[in-house]
């Protein structure tokens, strides 16, 4: 791969200060409430720990070959916007490969994109922003979004090669022997960004008897999120409180949470804001099974999960993602290089 792509997102690393990038954050939080100052700085140091640091670029970078005879083409993003900066790891692999990049942001998360997109720029990157992204002249896309967006992307974009997401959800599974740390670990897993992405653990698996209550007022203390700064996040998890309190089904009081018992085979879905389930499972076959099963659902698992899950990660790493974490397993660069 060319070295130029990565000299220009290392210098990324270190662009998220200063007065345009204030002024930038400053326009998030106006463009999405979700978008605290602490949770966009929290995004940006997961960007520069886990993927702008020169040894994990050359690391990624150096595992590519283009094809003899490849040809640089032009790529449209379609990006999410319920994190911030979700879609920058599909737009650093565009830039990486040596594509131009076309790039459709989410009208909730314009300005930190923007910013991004403008840093690149000045080091002579090819990409520009869109507000409407057409399926004429592009060479590949990428685009993100639930199911029903996916389906909506499919023939939007029909006939143009496409690498297309919907929704998938989260879980970890539980030892019952974790320490602080790690219970610390799942707390960011579920809470950072509100639980708002497809990296949230929204769904535990327990072994059979563990004190569920016990565990809600453990994660409640080691939880890095700020509810004084989410005005709606305490609306959804009065909601989420009153509905569980209703159901006369087992449930679990976390102060600005709530756990929700639902049967061990249950197919993955994402709950209520402020709301996670659990269930309790016999041994690690049970979980193994489920997991296989529903293998296309699932973004990553986190914790004790058996063996044979394509990606597992420890606790507190779900919302950590490194460049090979690839969105629903899908080698990136390798589509890019195809096109």
């Amino acid at each position: 791969m060319g070295e130029w792509s990565t000299g220009v997102l290392e210098r990324l690393r270190g662009a998220f200060s200063g007065p345009e990038w204030e002024s930038a954050v400053a326009a998030a939080r106006q463009e999405n409430e979700w978008f605290t100052p602490r949770q966009v700085a929290r995004a940006v140091a997961a960007l520069r720990e886990e993927m702008l640091a020169p040894q994990q670029l050359g690391e990624w970078l150096s595992a590519y070959r283009k094809p003899a005879g490849w040809q640089p083409g032009r790529v449209g993003i379609v990006m999410a916007g319920n994190l911030p900066l979700v879609g920058f790891a599909d737009l650093a692999a565009v830039v990486a490969v040596g594509h131009e990049a076309v790039v459709k942001p989410s009208s909730k998360d314009r300005a930190l994109t923007g910013y991004v997109v403008r840093q690149l720029q000045r080091g002579g990157c090819s990409v520009r922003m869109t507000d409407e992204l057409r399926p004429e002249g592009l060479d590949g896309v990428i685009a993100t979004g639930g199911d029903a967006a996916r389906e909506h992307f499919a023939r939007r974009f029909a006939g143009v090669p496409a690498l297309l997401r919907g929704s998938r959800q989260s879980v970890a599974v539980l030892a019952g022997n974790e320490d602080d740390e790690a219970l610390k670990g799942l707390a960011e897993d579920m809470f950072l960004y509100w639980g708002l992405g497809c990296r949230s653990v929204t769904r535990l698996f327990v072994p059979e008897g563990y004190d569920v209550r016990r565990l809600a007022e453990k994660l409640s203390t080691l939880s890095p999120l700020e509810t004084d700064e989410g005005r709606r996040y305490a609306e959804c998890y009065r909601y989420a409180r009153a509905m569980a309190a209703m159901s006369g089904g087992r449930w679990a009081d976390g102060g600005f949470f709530v756990l929700r018992q639902v049967e061990p085979d249950a197919p993955p879905a994402v709950p209520k804001l402020a709301e996670a389930w659990w269930s309790e499972y016999r041994s690690a076959d049970e979980v193994a099974q489920w997991l296989a099963g529903y293998e296309k659902k699932l973004q990553c698992a986190a914790g004790a999960v058996p063996e044979g899950f394509p990606r597992r990660v420890a606790l507190g790493m779900t919302q950590r993602p490194g460049w090979n974490d690839y969105a629903d397993g899908t080698d990136t660069v390798e589509f890019l290089l195809r096109l």
